[in-house]
C-alpha cells in the first residue's frame, strides 16, 4: 500500500475455528460461453498444483467460495428429476398399453429425440445445463409416438390371428399422422413467446425452448417415420395379445357416461361456467413474482456499521460478527470483506462489510430445519448486536441485481430532487411507512448519512491583495491534505509514486489547516486562513446521479409476500403518508420490479399473437374455424388447474409458472386434436354425428389418457423436487402437472359434448 490509506480489509472464519485475518483475495472469472464444470475442475487443480510447492513458504491458497458444488448438485437434481420421470413414462406405458414391446417401442423415442436435440444444441452453442434441460417433459415428447403406437397396436389386437400388412399399416398411419404433425407443431408454437424474453429471463428461458423445440422435431421424426416401420416388423405376424381388462372396464365406463352426457349436452355449462369463474377468481388472487427464489445453498450479507468509522474499528465489528455467525452448526465458513476492494469497482468506505457465509448441505442440517429459519436465527442475532444493519442475499443473486437497479437487493425506491434534505427526510420517511407494509425486511437508505466535512472556500480578493492566485491555494491543500506525487522510483519492471503530503499533527484541525503557509512572489508567508473560509459542516459523503438527476435509493428486500401484493400496498401508503413536492420530487422502484414489468409486457404482446398463430394451424388441421375455436376453448379450462395448484401449494405466478402455463396451452390444445381429428374421420368415413361423437371419443379414450398421462408423470418428480436447482423448475412444473390433470378431464367429458352442440347446429343450417 506504500504510504496510501489502506481502503479496505479481509478477514475469514471456517467451521475449524481458524481464523485467517486480513488475507489478500483473488477470484477467477469464466470466459464468455467456456464450460463451468471444465473450468472449475482445472482452476482446482491448479490451486493443488501451487498449494503442493508452487507458492512461497508460508502462503497457501485457501478456497472459501466455489460453484463446483452448486453446479454439480444442480445437475445431480435435473439428473434425478429426469431419470424418475422417464421411468415413470415408461411405466405408465406398460400398464396402459399392455404391450412391453410397444411401450419400449415408444420409450425409443426418448433417447433418439435427445440425440437429435443435442446436435442441434452443439450447433447452435446451447449448453445442457439446468436452464436447458431442466424442464423438458418428457411425456410429452413421445405424445406423438404414442398415438402411432396406439393406433396400429390397437389394429392388431382387434385381429390378433391376421398377418398386418403394409399397406395396413402405412393406412393407420396416415389417418393419425396429420394431427399428431399439427399437434407437435402446436406445442412447439407455445414455447415461442419465450424467445421474446430479454436479459434474465432471457437466460432462463430462452435455452429450454431451443432444446424442447429440438426434441419435438426429433419426437416428430421418430413417431412419423421410425415407429410404423418397427410396429410392423414387431407386430406383423399373427399373435395374441395381452388382455388389457382394467383398461377395457375403464373405457366401458367412459363410454356409458358420455353416452349419458350426450343425452343432454348443454348440462355441461354448468361445471364449466363454475370452471371459468374459479379460474377467473384463482388468477386474480394468486400471489405475483418476477421469478421463484433461486437457492444458492450460501448466504451474502450486504452490512452497514456507523458512518466515518475507522477501517480498525471497522475490523473489529467485522470479527465480532465473524464470531457470532460461525456460532451456528449450519455455517461452514463466513468471509468478510471490510471497505472497498482492491480494484476499486464498489466505492464503499471503512463502514461497510459485505460477507459470504458457506452452509453445510441440506442434508446434514436437523430435519425439518430450512435455510429460512436459519435466516430468522442470524437475523434474530445481528439485531440484537448495535451498530450493525444487515441485509440477506445470495452471492449470484447480489451480483444481479446490482447490474438492474445498481443496489444490492430485490427491490429500491428511488428519490430523485435536488434538495439532499429534503430527498432525505423523504427517504426515511419512506423506511418508516415500508415498516408497516407485510413482506419488507433489511430496509435502509443506499448512500451513507451526511459526514463531519472541512469546508474551504477562497476569498479571491484576498489572494489577489497578497499577490496571489487560486492555483496556489489549490495546491497547498492539494499536497497538504491529500498528497501529491513529486517523484518516482523503479524496482525492476515496476514503478512507484513517491507522494509527499504534511504531517498529520500540522492538518488534523481547522485551526491547523487555517494556519498551513503560502508563499507569494516577494517571499511573504501567508496563512491560509488569510485568503480563505474554513468552515467545519456537515456534508453528503457519496452524491449519486442517474439521467443527470441527484438521488437517493431507498433499498430493501421481500421476504414472506409477493411482489405485486407488497408494491401494491407500499405504493398506496407511500402516496397517501409520505408528503413531498410532486413539482420538485419524483420517485421510482427498481429492482425486480422493472423486471415483473419488462416480462409481463412482453407476455402480454406475444402470448396473443403466439395463441393467434395456434389457431391458424388449428384451422390448417381441420379446415373449419368453429372447430379450430372449440380447441381454442381448451385453453381457459386448463388455466383452472394450474392457479388452482399454485393458490393451494403457496406459490405465486411468476416467470417460470408462466412459461408452465404456455406449454400446459399447447399440451391441452394436443389432446383435443386427437379426439377431433378422429370423430371428423368417423363422420367422412359415413357415421352419424351422435354415433360419431360417442365412438370416437371412445376410441381416442386411451391414447388421450396415456398422452395426459405420461406428461402429467413425466414432470411429477420435478413439480415435488426440493433440491438446490429445482427452482426454476418446480413452479413451471407443478403448472403442466396439475393444470394438464384437470384439463385432460374436461377434455374427455366437455370437448365431446361441445363439439356435438356446435356441430349439430351448424350440421342443420346446412340442411336447411
Amino acid at each position: 500500500y506504500g504510504n496510501l490509506e489502506r481502503a479496505g480489509a479481509l478477514g475469514y472464519t471456517d467451521r475449524r475455528g481458524v481464523d485467517y485475518s486480513d488475507n489478500i483475495q483473488g477470484i477467477v472469472l469464466l470466459l464468455k460461453g467456456e464450460n463451468p464444470s471444465d473450468v472449475l475442475l482445472e482452476v482446482n487443480r491448479a490451486v493443488d498444483e501451487l498449494n503442493e510447492g508452487g507458492l512461497p513458504e508460508g502462503v497457501r491458497i485457501h478456497t472459501f467460495l466455489d460453484r463446483t458444488d452448486l453446479v454439480d448438485t444442480t445437475l445431480n437434481t435435473i439428473s434425478r428429476t429426469m431419470m424418475e420421470g422417464i421411468g415413470l413414462v415408461i411405466l405408465v406405458l406398460i400398464l396402459v398399453l399392455g404391450s412391453w414391446r410397444g411401450a419400449l417401442l415408444v420409450a425409443i423415442t426418448i433417447p433418439i429425440s435427445l440425440l437429435i436435440a443435442f446436435i442441434l444444441m452443439k450447433v447452435t452453442n446451447i449448453p445442457a445445463n439446468l436452464l436447458s434441460l431442466g424442464a423438458i417433459d418428457f411425456g410429452i415428447i413421445v405424445d406423438g409416438a404414442i398415438v402411432m403406437m396406439e393406433t396400429i397396436l390397437k389394429k392388431r389386437e382387434d385381429n390378433p390371428e391376421k398377418e398386418l400388412t403394409v399397406k395396413t399399416i402405412a393406412k393407420r398411419a396416415k389417418d393419425v399422422a396429420r394431427p399428431i404433425f399439427f399437434a407437435t407443431l402446436i406445442i412447439i408454437t407455445a414455447y415461442l413467446p419465450l424467445f421474446a424474453f430479454e436479459r434474465v429471463e432471457n437466460k432462463l428461458f430462452t435455452p429450454m425452448a431451443f432444446t424442447v423445440g429440438y426434441a419435438l422435431l426429433g419426437a416428430l421424426l421418430v413417431a412419423l417415420i421410425l415407429i410404423p416401420g418397427m410396429a410392423y416388423f414387431i407386430y406383423k405376424k399373427p399373435q395374441k395379445m395381452y388382455h388389457n381388462k382394467w383398461m377395457e372396464r375403464l373405457t366401458n365406463a367412459y363410454h356409458s357416461r358420455i353416452q349419458k352426457t350426450l343425452k343432454n349436452p348443454k348440462k355441461v355449462f354448468i361445471p364449466l361456467g363454475v370452471v371459468l369463474v374459479a379460474a377467473v377468481i384463482l388468477t386474480i388472487s394468486v400471489g405475483k413474482d418476477f421469478l421463484p427464489e433461486l437457492d444458492e445453498g450460501s448466504i451474502w450479507l450486504q452490512v452497514s456499521l456507523p458512518p466515518g468509522i475507522t477501517l480498525e474499528k471497522s475490523k473489529e465489528m467485522s470479527d465480532a460478527l465473524r464470531y457470532k455467525t460461525m456460532e451456528h452448526e449450519e455455517v461452514t465458513y463466513m468471509m468478510v470483506q471490510a471497505g472497498r476492494n482492491d480494484d476499486g469497482t464498489d466505492a464503499w468506505t471503512a463502514s461497510h462489510l459485505e460477507c459470504s457465509i458457506g452452509l453445510k448441505p441440506y442434508s446434514q442440517w436437523k430435519r425439518g430445519r430450512r435455510k429460512s429459519d436459519l435466516i430468522d436465527d442470524l437475523a434474530a442475532d445481528y439485531a440484537q448486536m448495535p451498530g450493525y444493519n444487515v441485509a440477506f442475499s445470495q452471492p449470484m443473486i447480489d451480483g444481479v441485481m446490482d447490474k438492474i437497479a445498481g443496489v444490492h437487493s430485490e427491490l429500491a425506491v428511488k428519490i430523485y430532487g435536488d434538495d439532499f434534505k429534503e430527498n432525505r427526510r423523504i427517504a426515511e420517511d419512506i423506511i418508516t411507512t415500508l415498516k408497516t407494509v407485510k413482506g419488507a425486511v433489511d430496509l435502509a437508505i443506499d448512500q451513507e448519512p451526511p459526514l463531519p466535512q472541512i469546508q474551504i472556500t477562497a476569498n479571491r480578493e484576498r489572494i489577489a491583495q497578497y499577490g496571489l492566485n487560486v492555483n496556489d491555494v489549490s495546491e497547498l491543500i492539494e499536497v497538504a491534505l491529500g498528497g501529491k506525487a513529486i517523484s518516482q522510483i523503479f524496482v525492476e519492471d515496476k514503478v512507484y509514486d513517491i507522494t509527499a503530503r504534511y504531517k498529520e499533527e500540522s492538518r488534523n484541525t481547522p485551526e491547523k489547516i487555517g494556519n498551513l503557509m503560502l508563499t507569494n512572489a516577494e517571499g511573504a508567508k501567508i496563512p491560509l486562513s488569510q485568503v480563505s473560509d474554513i468552515k467545519l459542516n456537515t456534508g453528503e459523503s457519496t452524491i449519486s446521479r442517474e439521467m443527470n438527476k441527484r438521488h437517493l435509493t431507498v433499498r430493501l428486500n421481500l421476504r414472506g409476500n409477493d411482489l405485486t401484493s407488497f408494491l401494491n400496498e407500499a405504493q398506496d401508503k407511500i402516496e397517501k403518508q409520505v408528503p413531498y413536492d410532486h413539482d420538485k420530487v419524483s420517485l421510482s422502484w427498481g429492482g425486480q420490479f422493472e423486471n415483473q414489468n419488462r416480462a409481463y409486457q412482453h407476455l402480454a404482446l406475444i402470448v396473443p399473437l403466439a395463441l393467434a398463430f395456434m389457431f391458424v394451424l388449428l384451422y390448417g388441421a381441420f379446415g373449419k374455424f368453429r372447430q379450430a375455436g372449440l380447441l381454442m376453448s381448451t385453453v381457459p379450462l386448463a388455466l383452472f388447474g394450474g392457479m388452482l395448484a399454485l393458490n393451494i401449494r403457496g406459490m405465486t405466478l411468476n416467470v417460470s409458472s408462466a412459461v408452465g402455463f404456455i406449454a400446459l396451452f399447447g399440451v391441452a390444445i394436443q389432446n383435443g386434436v386427437i379426439m377431433i381429428s378422429h370423430i371428423n374421420v368417423l363422420r367422412r368415413e359415413g357415421a352419424e354425428l351422435l354415433p360419431a361423437v360417442v365412438n370416437g371419443a371412445k376410441q381416442r379414450f386411451r391414447p388421450v389418457l396415456m398422452t395426459a398421462s405420461v406428461a402429467i408423470l413425466g414432470l411429477f418428480p420435478a413439480s415435488m423436487a426440493t433440491g438446490i436447482g429445482s427452482d426454476v423448475q418446480r413452479p413451471l412444473a407443478t403448472v403442466i402437472v396439475y393444470g394438464l390433470l384437470f384439463s385432460t378431464i374436461l377434455t374427455l367429458f366437455a370437448l365431446p359434448s361441445l363439439y356435438y352442440l356446435v356441430e349439430r347446429k351448424f350440421t342443420k343450417n346446412e340442411t336447411k
